[in-house]
């Protein structure tokens, strides 16, 4: 885990803890979130505990929605446990004028409930003194893409998790990760598991790891699901969720988020890569390229049958269905990817006639 439960929590007079996770790799910020509701929730009961919330809505009211909905929640005692843990994702989004009930609870925020933000973009400035006022902290995520500075990070990220290694191990991880730092946390957690931290690792005790099936990337779940290579999508779910440890939560978000973008895209008549960029609120000409491909590929039917697929498997991780939470998301993944390919053949199949 990067960084992981090393880290103190900030909790101000009241007891009440509020992070700000911040970065523009999702997979980083859903990995210190996981962290973090890890950390708060502990041996307690997940369901009963946490709220989740997400800001990244279609449209403007939805996303008022969203933050009214978890402003709501943070204000409600919880009936069965003594605390609550509210999550709400991507406080980037919404417009000043829809985080006036946000700054206005952290003004006063009740004591058992502790609070998470994620953000991949710029916070209003009103949230991030509203935070800081409250007593929380941030947590950044962003590695930078030089490659001293990215070591610098490697080395800062590794003391944290109470691991020592030489200046040459830690090398190694930088040249084999270059910018690919999704891969590390699950590093991390394959050195704790092996060395534990009262020894000093080697290059020799470190490079026989680095290249482990374990630390596969989260996008590498959502373009085996695209192609729809069903076999290699559950492969790299089971390396998710067993050498990476995300949470089933964490593979849904990473879901949801991916064929939300598709339904966003679906009808929107958006003819460039440019004109996606704007609609998804994303940065980069490569994922909104692909994206109003894959949009394209998949049609109206199959988008709205992913996003169906997706809702009805996180009723049934929150208990719904008595089914183990690997095996709901085994299900899930399987017809997202079989959707997925049988999309793209009857798109192929209509094109020839």
């Amino acid at each position: 885990m990067v960084g992981g439960s090393h880290r103190t929590a900030l909790c101000d007079t009241r007891g009440v803890t509020i992070y700000l996770i911040t970065g523009d790799d999702e997979s980083l910020v859903l990995e210190e979130l996981g962290t973090r509701v890890h950390e708060l929730i502990g041996d307690g009961d997940r369901s009963l505990m946490l709220d989740d919330y997400d800001a990244e809505k279609s449209t403007v009211d939805e996303v008022d929605a969203a933050v009214r909905a978890a402003v709501d929640a943070a204000n409600t005692l919880a009936l069965f446990t003594e605390r609550r843990v509210v999550v709400l994702r991507h406080i980037n989004v919404p417009k000043v004028d829809g985080l006036q009930p946000l700054v206005a609870y952290l003004a006063s925020p009740v004591a058992a409930t502790d609070i998470i933000f994620t953000a991949t973009g710029a916070v209003a400035k009103s949230v991030l003194d509203a935070i800081k006022k409250a007593g929380g902290s941030t947590v950044p995520t962003t590695v930078s893409q030089k490659p001293k500075e990215r070591e610098l990070w490697f080395r800062e990220q590794l003391e944290l998790a109470g691991l020592r290694l030489d200046p040459h191990a830690i090398s190694a991880i930088n040249e084999t990760l270059g910018n690919d730092t999704g891969r590390f946390p699950g590093i991390v957690d394959t050195l704790l598991s092996t060395y534990g931290t009262g020894k000093k690792l080697s290059y020799d005790d470190v490079v026989i790891f680095l290249g482990e099936s374990g630390s596969t990337a989260p996008w590498h779940l959502t373009d085996a699901i695209d192609t729809g290579n069903t076999g290699e999508a559950l492969k790299v779910l089971h390396r998710l969720m067993h050498a990476g440890e995300m949470h089933p939560l964490q593979v849904m978000v990473l879901l949801h988020r991916h064929f939300e973008r598709f339904a966003r895209l679906d009808g929107a008549g958006v003819s460039s890569a440019a004109d996606a960029m704007a609609l998804l609120g994303i940065r980069s000409e490569f994922p909104a390229r692909k994206a109003m491909q894959q949009a394209d590929k998949l049609g109206s039917d199959a988008i709205t049958q992913a996003i169906v697929l997706i809702a009805d498997a996180d009723v049934q991780l929150r208990g719904q269905r008595d089914w183990p939470e690997e095996l709901v998301m085994e299900v899930l993944v399987a017809r997202l990817s079989r959707l997925a390919g049988g999309a793209r053949r009857n798109r192929a199949v209509s094109r020839q006639r």
